[in-house]
């Protein structure tokens, strides 16, 4: 459809232009045309040619996704693009067919630098790395197709593809809302998370199977915590828009927030275990639970960040990052428990300054 191709790939690109510009000039405008393609080609045989690097390209392609993702999201959220709910209207198969055609044409720039990294990996003979860099470029376009598709297609008409429903949690107590809006409505969402979180620890565990190391521990559990990032988008928009009425019960900030840090303590529990069953003979008991910590004190302050009015998902993304490479950093100098008391702390004082100040009628990323 010609109105999709103007709504998000001419519009993504117009608004982007400045940032592919720089980026374009870092990447291939500052060395000359030889050392420019010898530095790309190294770097390719570099992603291909190591597991742990091929992670980390993982996590760049997985943000810059996570970008293309917010851009349409909120471009659907506009009340001046209701329109496009009539798109229901159109067989799923065919609406697939054009979200994904939209959604490759946004994520085109790193699926075409993907492709070749694989084709090289694939010359240089590392057949299961280049063949997972192609699976991980196929997962991201579909799975970007397939958020448009179900935000799209959630007014009247079941999706196409429907989860089962799980029915875990007997006791809806308020402290349970969140975890249950999880497991219901952004089943989908959580089951990709967990698979996802679970599949780097169990890479952990074969890095670790020969030589133990921490620092490889360390930076797949800050990888684990970053797979986790859109949760708090998730959970206060639900706590904003569908329990906007609970702004009005005799309910102490205390709880309001206790609600966000019973959620992240649950929903983190699957990786502790993990830790505790697969790590305790690498890693010291203190270690593990500082890590179980700093994944909750994260999230606890990217949630308290959710009512900062001037926060986009754009600069949430670049937050995002950034935070993941700072705390790598510091991981060698500073304490654990001293970086998640700290952000505990920042996550408190945020929440207590700007939970009162938010407006629920405003839109919050927008």
């Amino acid at each position: 459809m010609p109105i999709l191709s103007q709504l998000f790939i001419v519009r993504f690109y117009k608004l982007n232009a400045g940032l592919f510009l720089v980026a374009f000039i870092a990447l291939f405008g500052i060395m000359s045309g030889i050392d420019t393609i010898n530095f790309h080609h190294a770097l390719m045989r570099a992603i291909t040619g190591s597991a742990s690097n091929m992670l980390i390209a993982f996590v760049v392609f997985g943000l810059y996704n996570f970008k293309c993702i917010s851009f349409s999201l909120k471009e659907i959220q506009k009340p001046e693009n209701d329109f496009l709910y009539q798109v229901q209207g159109i067989s799923n198969l065919r609406q697939i067919a054009q979200y994904t055609w939209c959604h490759t044409s946004l994520y085109l720039p790193v699926l075409l630098y993907g492709v070749i990294a694989a084709l090289i990996g694939f010359k240089e003979g590392h057949i299961m790395l280049a063949t997972s860099m192609l699976l991980w470029q196929v997962t991201m376009c579909v799975a970007g197709a397939y958020i448009t598709f179900h935000q799209l297609n959630t007014t009247w008409k079941y999706p196409a593809i429907r989860l089962p429903e799980i029915n875990l949690i007997k006791n809806r107590d308020y402290y349970f809302y969140l975890l249950y809006h999880s497991l219901y409505n952004r089943k989908g969402a959580i089951i990709g998370i967990k698979i996802l979180s679970l599949l780097l620890l169990q890479f952990m565990v074969a890095l670790n199977s020969d030589k133990p190391s921490r620092e490889n521990v360390c930076f797949l559990i800050l990888l684990c915590i970053a797979t986790h990032a859109l949760l708090p988008v998730y959970f206060a928009d639900f706590q904003e828009k569908q329990l906007g009425f609970m702004r009005n019960m005799p309910l102490s900030l205390f709880k309001r927030y206790a609600l966000y840090l019973v959620t992240y303590a649950l929903l983190f529990l699957p990786e502790l275990l993990f830790l505790l069953w697969n790590e305790k003979n690498v890693l010291p008991l203190p270690v593990i639970f500082a890590l179980y910590a700093l994944a909750i004190g994260r999230l606890m302050l990217y949630s308290s960040l959710q009512y900062l009015k001037t926060l986009t998902l754009d600069k949430y993304t670049g937050l995002v990052f950034g935070m993941f490479f700072v705390t790598l950093v510091l991981l060698a100098a500073v304490n654990l428990w001293l970086v998640s008391g700290l952000e505990f702390g920042l996550s408190i004082i945020l929440f207590r300054w700007l939970y009162y100040k938010y407006e629920p009628q405003m839109q919050m990323k927008g």
